[in-house]
């Protein structure tokens, strides 16, 4: 019985060891399924009554959602990985023949003009909850052989599915961070000791559950990736850090902007990767004591670190009506969202970051997951500026007046993702856990 446990402990490692990950054009495409997938339910929402007769029953509305904005997402994940293209041009001509047939008699309901919400972003709801999708159906899926291994993580150097659901899960949780200090913009000024125990209180479930996660994987002896992150250190002990760290970083506020900061750090922390050996040291040298056992963990945490900062940054402008609003000395709240102006911020900022990976592809530094180098934070500030600028292209061309109309702009699945994020995010990572345990 031991010797069939190690066997298959042993082969569950090879499983997920080695792997060298696909193209950005292929990540691009898999992931852009579910921006297509929300283009067409937008114009089935838009442009037909389907929401009084589906959502009318909880059934059907769990069932509609599903196969309009999941099921997709699912297939082009396994079964038709490499179909994906297709897929996203079979869901936007969907979405385009709609709108091109339908007439005024077929259109929904009109709506009553009248303030609902001037600070909600829909967009930004089905952009966090389609990143928590796809990244949910790749941890379920990738210990069967439906889940190609390309998708996988990467062993050192390369891109795949996986690696840039980490960083946009961080990201996302960055954007929505900067929540705090645009609804009371005084807490920027509190003195920096109680900014710290205010963090630490935050973090203190993240460490539970990263210690939780510890000692349910050593207790069922299940089986570990150690180049991934170490010997103990996991993801939640990262999520952890991330907030006491900018915290701390706070203290600069007044003399630089986050997303300087956050260049800032990156840059040297490449530079201490490729000029002082810290490269050579994560990757080769031998696991002797607390730190080198979780050496890919405690270091590839500055990488994490500077995508945090940078989404960080980036929130400043989403989260408010007013683009600027955070920037602006005599700061009025404004109650109708600026849509345009965010997306010409957005598309800037996705250029800035596309020159910035660039640089580096020309300076020959290899995107890396493990390390979280400067090639993997501007892949993925790339990535994630670039999709919310879409998402929000997309809310332009349906919503365009959601703030002065009743009606349905996020649907009901997104917002459990959304109002659940954390929950379902710890009950998918830990059911390898529970696998393991059952069998």
């Amino acid at each position: 019985m031991d010797y069939e446990s190690a066997t298959y402990k042993e082969e569950k490692v090879i499983w997920v060891t080695g792997h060298t990950g696909g193209t950005m054009w292929e990540i691009n495409m898999v992931t852009g399924v579910m921006l297509s997938s929300y283009i067409l339910w937008s114009a089935l929402i838009k442009y037909t009554q389907i929401s009084i007769k589906v959502y009318s029953s909880t059934l059907r509305t769990l069932l509609f959602e599903f196969l309009v904005l999941v099921f997709p997402s699912l297939l082009a994940c396994t079964l038709l990985s490499s179909y994906a293209f297709y897929i996203n041009v079979t869901l936007i001509s969907a979405a385009e023949l709609k709108e091109l047939l339908v007439n005024e008699e077929e259109k929904g309901p009109k709506t009553k003009e009248h303030l609902v919400n001037g600070t909600r972003k829909p967009f930004l709801s089905v952009y966090r909850a389609g990143i928590m999708i796809v990244t949910c159906i790749a941890i379920l899926a990738v210990d069967f052989t439906v889940f190609p291994r390309r998708f996988a993580k990467v062993e050192t150097f390369g891109t795949s599915l996986m690696d840039l659901g980490v960083g946009s899960f961080v990201f996302s949780a960055g954007i929505v961070a900067a929540k705090p200090f645009l609804k009371r913009p005084e807490n920027r000024f509190k003195p920096l000791g109680g900014q710290l125990i205010n963090a630490c209180k935050h973090a203190f479930p993240l460490f539970v559950l990263g210690f939780a996660r510890l000692i349910a994987v050593k207790g069922v002896d299940y089986q570990e990736h150690v180049s991934e992150y170490g010997v103990h250190w996991n993801f939640f002990f990262t999520l952890a850090f991330l907030p006491i760290f900018v915290t701390l970083c706070r203290a600069v506020e007044r003399y630089a902007r986050f997303a300087v900061l956050g260049l800032v750090i990156i840059v040297v922390y490449q530079l201490a990767l490729s000029r002082f050996g810290l490269q050579d040291y994560i990757q080769n040298a031998p696991r002797t004591n607390l730190i080198s056992a979780n050496k890919e963990g405690i270091f590839s945490f500055f990488g994490y670190l500077a995508i945090f900062i940078f989404a960080f940054d980036t929130g400043h402008y989403i989260l408010p009506a007013d683009p600027y609003y955070a920037f602006r000395q005599n700061r009025k709240p404004s109650i109708k969202p600026k849509q345009r102006k965010l997306a010409m911020i957005l598309f800037s900022y996705a250029i800035v970051w596309s020159i910035g990976f660039m640089v580096a592809l020309v300076w020959g530094i290899e995107v890396s997951r493990q390390m979280a180098n400067l090639g993997y934070v501007f892949w993925v500030a790339v990535y994630n500026t670039g999709f919310l600028c879409l998402f929000q292209i997309v809310e332009l061309m349906f919503f365009d007046r959601y703030w002065v109309k009743e009606g349905l702009y996020v649907p009901h699945i997104m917002e459990a993702f959304n109002k659940n994020g954390l929950a379902v995010f710890l009950l998918v990572s830990m059911s390898n856990v529970f696998e393991a345990m059952l069998f």
